[in-house]
């Protein structure tokens, strides 16, 4: 008995056709063997990145599958460089939090410290973003998590598989199966009120996180916006001041014209500059459009996360006072007569044209 427990070793780690276990830390390296939720992690964080990014889905669905990748999945996968070793068996336990130590980590503390540490990788990332000078947009920021959760997975399933056997960490699905079946199947000692509290616990676990859904999606309107500005060339650069008021018919006046996407996406612009005669009310604050003049109209290509600047030679040809001079912004293709209602953005100046 003695001698053959001695040969076995040797021949397991000269790859001779050993059993699946000597295979599989063996020669197949160390990714022969991919744990279970580093496929989870990294399969989820790349599926839910596509999805957003692509604008696949939007309002409460893309909060509720970006959710995880925000708060969950970054720090976790940070955690298993960290901790890749399991803690000694009477540790592990689902009803005992502990403090990380050298010995590892269980699965509990490992979802509790996954939140703090995925928020601590947000912020991170986006201080990293802008220092690097990138502008911390949606594209930017889900592409560096995504990033940081496939690199970091991939480096603790090498530190977990450089572990001795048994040593590493390891999702305990069979325990988890055997502790359901505990609790919902059969009596297990449990009452009909304990269940029913399991169930009233769940429920509201649901309605919390669909309430955050809904109440981060409702404002994802006012997130996604174009802003535009009219702007005059100062000593020091442009500045958005000192407009002229006075104007020469025929003659050509200098302003900046400067656009800013936040939308999420690169975004096509049509722009329109017309010169107005109106007549106000006295009711309702609006003017009514006695006489139209259009100076110049062309369009103009905005990345996401950009601002695009264009001079505007603007050379009036209607003459008299409190003229409106207009720039009209359009998402896309602007209509034959563009107006205030009808614009993304409406600039405009009153000057006099003599």
């Amino acid at each position: 008995m003695s001698g053959t427990d001695g040969a076995d070793p040797p021949d397991d780690r000269d790859g001779s056709e050993g059993d699946g276990d000597a295979d599989a830390r063996g020669d197949g390296g160390p990714f022969d063997r991919l744990p279970v939720d580093v496929a989870v992690v990294v399969g989820g964080a790349v599926l839910v990145g596509a999805l957003v990014v692509g604008g696949v889905v939007g309002g409460a669905l893309r909060v509720v599958l970006a959710v995880p990748l925000v708060v969950f999945l970054p720090g976790y996968a940070l955690l298993s460089v960290l901790f890749p070793a399991a803690p000694p068996a009477d540790a592990d336990r689902p009803s005992v939090w502990r403090l990380p130590t050298a010995d590892g980590l269980g699965w509990v503390e490992r979802c509790s410290l996954a939140v703090p540490a995925s928020l601590a990788v947000v912020v991170f990332s986006v201080v990293g973003l802008g220092a690097v000078g990138l502008t911390p947009t949606t594209v930017a920021v889900v592409g560096t998590l995504v990033a940081v959760v496939a690199v970091a997975s991939a480096a603790g399933a090498v530190r977990r598989d450089r572990l001795p056997p048994g040593v590493a960490y390891d999702v305990p699905a069979e325990r988890w199966g055997a502790e359901l079946r505990t609790r919902w199947g059969g009596d297990g000692g449990r009452s009909r009120l304990d269940r029913g509290l399991d169930v009233a616990v769940a429920v509201a676990v649901l309605l919390a996180v669909s309430g955050l859904a809904v109440g981060l999606a409702a404002p994802d309107n006012g997130e996604s916006y174009t802003e535009a500005a009219l702007l005059t060339e100062g000593p020091n650069g442009p500045v958005a001041g000192d407009y002229p008021e006075n104007l020469t018919a025929g003659e050509s006046t200098e302003l900046l014209l400067t656009v800013a996407n936040r939308l999420g996406t690169d975004a096509t612009y049509d722009v329109v500059v017309v010169l107005d005669r109106v007549r106000g009310t006295n009711t309702t604050g609006s003017v009514t459009v006695l006489e139209r003049s259009e100076l110049s109209r062309f369009t103009l290509g905005v990345g996401d996360g950009r601002e695009a600047r264009r001079p505007l030679a603007v050379t009036p040809d209607l003459l008299g006072d409190d003229l409106r001079l207009s720039v009209f912004v359009y998402r896309g293709e602007a209509p034959a007569s563009p107006s205030a209602a009808t614009a993304d953005e409406h600039l405009y100046l009153w000057v006099d044209v003599r």
